[in-house]
């Protein structure tokens, strides 16, 4: 109440309501002293337990608000945990739609703390998954889909980075997950997971980026599966043949050694001599595999 907070030069009527056996009366001091926190918190943080009393009473059907008036003052107090804890306890009460510096300090945290659990493998309290949930669902909504990408793969919720992934610019999206974050992720496990959740989609799209898919696996060490690939392109028409020929050049320039022979040798003539099609130019790309049609145009263009 703004007309309120211009007249008031006190908390201390409003906090005297807390001690009133009313339960109406108890619930007015909180709305007003909600609408005052910002203004006479740290004189309403003297009687902090008084609201953490009303809190932690289950029979108060308004124990919500004391919640969030818990969290505003802690916020205030620079106890970030407290303020969080509270904010959960408030439940809806606590509003994401806010653009206060309160209610944005108090989702950062808790988007924090979630990646922190998330990371060490530990329970996640229920109710803090439910926060983080509905941030990313405003996230959606808002289309701010890169944010959501970074924000699943730190929590690890590669759920939510799959539909993330399906939401937007998929191709965009995929390319800056390969670009930018896939090499920042500390576990070796997860990069892994999130490099074959990548994979996954770059196949499901309707033109596949078979450059990206192959670079993908090459990561995953997944030779079969490239030599299946660049199998396919070879029984193609010229311009799978040419892309064919492009990811061998790049296989051999990025990928480890013992990859690229992997995939040559799985796209070597089979041994029950059963004809295969694109024969010669799986020739030449086991030869570019190998390095030797490099060092082939290296040469010519020296000489």
């Amino acid at each position: 109440m703004p007309g309120q907070v211009q007249t008031l030069t006190s908390a201390s009527g409003l906090l005297s309501l807390l001690d009133e056996e009313e339960r109406e009366l108890q619930y007015y001091g909180l709305t007003q002293l909600e609408a005052v926190a910002d203004v006479f918190w740290t004189e309403i943080s003297d009687s902090i337990t008084k609201i953490e009393v009303l809190y932690e009473d289950e029979s108060f059907e308004h124990r919500k608000l004391a919640g969030l008036v818990a969290s505003k003052i802690y916020f205030h107090l620079g106890e970030f945990d407290d303020a969080l804890n509270f904010a959960l306890g408030a439940g809806d009460l606590f509003r994401l739609e806010d653009t206060s510096a309160y209610v944005q300090t108090v989702v950062n945290h808790a988007i924090d703390k979630y990646i922190e659990l998330r990371s060490d493998e530990a329970e996640v309290d229920g109710r803090l998954e439910t926060v983080v949930e509905r941030m990313v669902e405003r996230c959606f909504e808002a289309k701010d889909y890169a944010q959501v990408v970074g924000l699943s793969i730190e929590a690890r919720r590669l759920d939510i980075l799959e539909r993330a992934l399906a939401s937007g610019d998929t191709k965009s999206l995929l390319a800056y997950v390969q670009r930018d974050c896939i090499d920042l992720i500390g576990s070796v496990k997860v990069q892994r997971q999130v490099q074959e959740l990548v994979v996954k989609v770059l196949m499901q799209l309707e033109e596949p980026d078979y450059e990206a898919i192959c670079a993908g696996l090459s990561k995953l060490s997944s030779a079969e599966t490239t030599a299946g690939i660049l199998r396919h392109l070879a029984e193609g028409d010229e311009a799978k043949v040419l892309s064919a020929y492009q990811i061998a050049f790049d296989l051999n320039a990025s990928a480890s050694q013992e990859f690229t022979k992997a995939v040559a040798a799985a796209l070597e003539p089979r041994e029950d001599g059963m004809a295969e099609g694109g024969g010669a130019a799986l020739g030449r790309i086991g030869a570019i595999l190998g390095g030797g049609e490099t060092l082939r145009l290296h040469l010519e263009f020296l000489f």
